[in-house]
This record gives C-alpha cells, sequence and structure tokens, in this order.
C-alpha cells in the first residue's frame, strides 16, 4: 500500500492533539468518583451502573438531567465547582494510561506539533496539565474556550486555527466517541484508543489498542523526515 492510499490524500501530518482525561490520564474514575460524590452530597443517589449510562454527554446536559428529575439545590457553576475541587484534591492518585507520555516524547523528537483539546473546565484542564508536567503542549483548548464543545468539531478547529496547521495535517487522538466525532467532523485523522471494550466508533479512521500501532512513519515521511517513531 503507498502512503497516499494510507493517508487518503492527506497532507503530512503536522500536529497532534491530544484529548486528555481518558486519553493521556487514565482519569476517568477519579471524575466519576467526584461527580458521584457531589451528587450524593445533594441527595441523588447514583450508582456506577447510571453514571456510566451517562458517558458521552456534556457536563451542562448531566446537569440538566439531574435538575429535570428534582431540582438542584445548586447552580450548574457551583456543581461543577465542586466536582473540579473534588478532583483537583485527589489528582495526585491518578496514573497516565501506559505508553501515552512516551509516545508524546516520540512525537516531539519527530518535529510534530502538540496541543490538547478537551471538553473539561479551565481549573481541571490547568491542574491535569501541571499535575503531568510535560512541556511539549504548547496549548490546551478548554471547554471554556469554546461556544460548543465536543462533539461539535469547534474545539479542534480552534486548536488548528491556533496552531496555524491546516486540519487536514493534524491527527486527533481520543479515547471516547463524542471526541472522535468532534475531530472527525474538523476534518481531523481520528484515532481512537478506547478504555471501554462496548463504545462504537463511527467516526473514526482507526480503533486501536494503542496508538502505537498506527504507522506514523507513514504518514510523516512524505514531510522529509523518517526517523522511527518508537511504538511504546
Amino acid at each position: 500500500m503507498t502512503v497516499d492510499s494510507m493517508m487518503g490524500g492527506r497532507p503530512p501530518l503536522q500536529a497532534i492533539l491530544w484529548d486528555i482525561d481518558g486519553t493521556l490520564l487514565d482519569s476517568e474514575p477519579w471524575h466519576q468518583r467526584a461527580t458521584l460524590a457531589v451528587c450524593r452530597s445533594h441527595g441523588y443517589d447514583i450508582t456506577d451502573a447510571q453514571y456510566a449510562a451517562t458517558l458521552g454527554i456534556s457536563f451542562p446536559d448531566f446537569y440538566a438531567r439531574l435538575h429535570a428529575e428534582r431540582p438542584m439545590p445548586v447552580s450548574f457553576e457551583q456543581w461543577a465547582g465542586a466536582i473540579t475541587d473534588h478532583y483537583i484534591q485527589r489528582i495526585h492518585e491518578v496514573a497516565p494510561r501506559d505508553g501515552a507520555f512516551a509516545l508524546v516524547e516520540a512525537f516531539a523528537a519527530r518535529g510534530l506539533r502538540q496541543a490538547c483539546v478537551s471538553n473539561s473546565g479551565r481549573r481541571a484542564v490547568a491542574a491535569n496539565l501541571g499535575y503531568m508536567g510535560l512541556t511539549h503542549f504548547e496549548f490546551a483548548i478548554c471547554r471554556d474556550d469554546v461556544v460548543n464543545g465536543k462533539p461539535d468539531p469547534e474545539p479542534y478547529l480552534r486548536a488548528a486555527e491556533r496552531l496555524g496547521v491546516p486540519p487536514e495535517a493534524c491527527a486527533a487522538i481520543e479515547d471516547s466517541p463524542t471526541g472522535a466525532r468532534a475531530a472527525k467532523a474538523a476534518g481531523m485523522l481520528t484515532v481512537a484508543w478506547p478504555q471501554h471494550a462496548h463504545l462504537v466508533f463511527e467516526m473514526a479512521d482507526h480503533v486501536v489498542g494503542h496508538p502505537g500501532e498506527v504507522d506514523w512513519d507513514a504518514l510523516c515521511e512524505m514531510a522529509g523526515d523518517c526517523r522511527r517513531l518508537a511504538a511504546d
């Protein structure tokens, strides 16, 4: 198979855009614990199974569902802020996903530009970036930076614009169908790296057990850089 056919007519890859929660960091269980703790403090006894059924919907929509069931005694901002506080207090317990940080370093060694695109709020994103301590991300787009969060393509389009890189020359790495839909709608090469086997990705170019499985060399070599990319 030629490089052209593998790339589907795309230009050489110039940038990698990373989702954070569930992709760079195995943080979803900690967000779940924080959310359930705050909900239970307000009398909403949500089970793990009920929470799992909400995966993929936006935080404001989740709050709206709870409020429709029974009026929430605090505003969305207060509710979300308390969840973020709870998560940040325990962020030192969050682990990176296996091989994620090594791949960030490998992309940097190749000369690919990198940034983060998250559906989380600014405080959670800033806490995650500080905790990871990686120096290769030029910036992060968070939910507060856009009008429409994922699955709308706006966050990814905003990141490409800020980089000054065409969306078609960007690859996005995501763990959720919501994020993959956003990246694919933005015109980016979309790599889904799910943590849950039951998730269905209708909008992804690759669904992988690890993003190192993708032939990044083929995607990049037309730029004239033939150094091998570490897959671990």
